[in-house]
């Protein structure tokens, strides 16, 4: 190995540094590699000598160009070499298209497709190999303008022979057919393939040795020549893992989405605490496994718990997970990974912990780093959020995707006439605590209740923690009505003149997407999480989080307002949601990321008997 120091600036890194180390103690295993790589690359090509001969006059009567293809790669150390391989494609190629080959693409040409199926357009690369340039197994090389997409992590690749064959090769040996449905084959191969590639090339570093080497051979042969039959069987078995906290919340905002993975022929199993609503999972045909945890709890013991259950019980191998929720997206996802698993994760929310900052934040942003910087991508639910984590170094942005939320499904959720009320209707919908701003609203409805204005304030939701006795005071005014906990919300909804949301910090308020899908105007903090749902001024109005001035002038405001008026910013509320937040919309960008959405439709296994989202 060459010497650090000479080692070009880009591999210079502290992650590349723990590879560098590692390989450095293993010279013997380094040697016997090159001597292995010679002596078999050498007795092969004597072997494929007539072979050779005989694709190459092949290649020449099917059409016109050169026998041999060659392309510039990268290997060892960012060094630049030519690669050879039996030309599979018309002659002008790279001109015509992109340089990711799809299952469909009509430049490669009939003997080409046979080559190709066989990996026998690979057979050249014993010259690469045996000029040194590559190995029989290691990570593939890749053009210069997809190494520079590397993460610090992947250039630790570059520490070895770039390979004919590897663990990932064998994975996605057929990855031009993932990607032959891609409206861009380049962004889903640099944001979907390659990193899930590079998880098994930096593992095999880490297992580097000759023995390991020579198993990836034998399993490269069967896996080409043998098991063909059984990766057609096994595509057709393929299961996704979802962790949350939760089944309310994936019943509610997420249906769709599990429904639409499942018609591609993808079956789900969760993790999560079980409660009434897993019922109604089970009854969709997803398989729930009961893993309780307190989501408030501090106590590190109970999270190192968690953690191992998740990866006691991860027994299958899934083709993907997704995760819900601080303690699935961090301990899930380090679980997940540790199993090998691609997963995704959704900050649905930072939570109070970034938005108070101080050393609880510090801690949860140290936790995160295993998970979020090895997810396969990661959803938020706004900008705001998707920056936090970006600038906390806890994610790459290219990594990242800002969702509308989970989105409103705007079949189920249809605008309700707007209620010709006497006494006006301001309803409250959400935990009741003091990050969602109620305090603030204390002095404002104590002003309309002491002018005896003609607005009663209701209240649904659960108490957090110990604010129940806070609450006590608002009790204590006419115009105040709580209604405790509902399940069904619309009714209410149905009923008001508006809905009102004071609150500090919010991923995506899907309350103030439910009431204005349903015609009604909101008042909300002018915070990420909220602005996004309303048009301050037309469908209805923004305030300063925590400014209970600005609070009960905006509320005096609506108030203000004749009938007509509030009728047509509940109008307005609704066609906003059905421009930016339509469900259908959301679920099927989240699915291009993963890399379902190609499949949807193409499976014959669906069988559900119910109404899906077909993206």
């Amino acid at each position: 190995m060459v010497a650090w120091e000479k080692l070009p600036k880009e591999m210079q890194n502290d992650t590349v540094k723990v590879y560098y180390d590692l390989l450095k103690k293993r010279k013997v295993s380094l040697a016997l590699k090159r001597c292995f790589d010679i002596f078999i690359a050498t007795i092969i090509t004597l072997v494929l000598l007539i072979p050779m001969l005989v694709i190459s006059v092949a290649i020449k009567l099917d059409s016109k160009g050169s026998v041999i293809f060659k392309q510039e790669r990268i290997t060892t150390y960012y060094k630049k070499f030519y690669i050879y391989k039996f030309r599979t494609m018309v002659s002008n190629a790279e001109q015509l298209g992109t340089q990711i080959t799809v299952s469909d693409d009509n430049r490669i040409t009939k003997v080409g497709k046979v080559l190709r199926k066989f990996h026998l357009d690979e057979i050249p690369q014993l010259f690469n190999i045996l000029k040194g340039e590559m190995s029989f197994v290691g990570t593939r090389p890749e053009v210069e303008r997809y190494v520079k997409v590397y993460t610090d992590e992947m250039l630790a690749t570059l520490l070895l022979p770039a390979g004919v064959t590897s663990l990932a090769s064998i994975k996605y040996k057929d990855e031009f057919e993932l990607i032959s449905s891609a409206e861009d084959c380049d962004d889903i191969y640099i944001n979907k393939v390659l990193p899930d590639k590079m998880k098994y090339n930096v593992q095999a570093l880490k297992n580097f040795n000759i023995l390991f080497d020579i198993g990836i051979m034998f399993k490269t042969f069967f896996s080409v020549f043998v098991k063909e039959a059984e990766d057609t069987a096994k595509n057709d078995t393929k299961k996704a893992l979802i962790i949350a906290e939760d089944a309310r919340s994936l019943i509610l905002t997420r249906k769709e989405l599990l429904l639409s993975i499942m018609d591609a022929g993808i079956s789900i199993d969760t993790f999560l605490p079980y409660d009434d609503y897993c019922e109604e999972l089970k009854a969709m045909g997803i398989k729930v496994i009961d893993v309780p945890f307190d989501r408030r709890s501090t106590n590190p013991f109970n999270d190192i718990k968690l953690f191992f259950t998740y990866k006691k019980l991860i027994k299958e191998k899934y083709d993907f997970g997704i995760t819900y929720s601080i303690k699935p997206n961090i301990y899930g996802g380090i679980a997940m990974r540790k199993k090998s698993i691609p997963y995704y994760i959704n900050v649905t929310g930072t939570g109070s912990a970034f938005y108070k900052g101080g050393l609880l934040k510090s801690i949860i942003e140290i936790l995160y780093l295993p998970s979020s910087r090895h997810a396969g991508g990661l959803f938020f639910e706004n900008s705001h959020d998707r920056d936090t984590f970006v600038e906390a170094r806890l994610c790459k942005k290219e990594k990242t995707y800002v969702l509308n939320g989970a989105g409103i499904n705007t079949s189920e959720f249809l605008p309700e006439n707007y209620p010709n009320n006497h006494i006006k209707k301001i309803l409250y919908i959400g935990r009741l605590m003091e990050e969602k701003g109620i305090e603030d609203l204390y002095p404002v409805i104590k002003d309309c209740n002491d002018k005896n204005k003609d607005v009663v304030f209701e209240f649904l939701g659960e108490f957090e923690d110990t604010y129940k006795e806070s609450f006590e005071k608002f009790l204590q005014l006419k115009n105040v009505i709580y209604y405790g906990y509902q399940n069904n919300v619309r009714d209410y909804i149905k009923n008001c003149n508006c809905l009102i949301l004071p609150s500090y910090h919010e991923g995506m308020a899907n309350v103030l997407l439910e009431a204005a899908a349903l015609g009604r105007p909101l008042l909300a903090s002018d915070i990420p999480g909220c602005r996004e749902a309303v048009m301050d001024g037309v469908s209805g109005y923004l305030f300063k989080a925590g400014d209970g001035v600005d609070i009960k002038e905006k509320v005096n405001l609506f108030l203000s307002l004749e009938y007509n008026q509030m009728e047509k910013m509940g109008k307005e509320s609704r066609k906003h949601i059905e421009d930016n937040f339509e469900r259908k919309d959301v679920v099927n960008n989240a699915l291009g990321v993963i890399g379902v959405k190609t499949e949807i439709g193409k499976s014959n296994k669906t069988g559900h008997g119910r109404n899906t989202v077909r993206v």
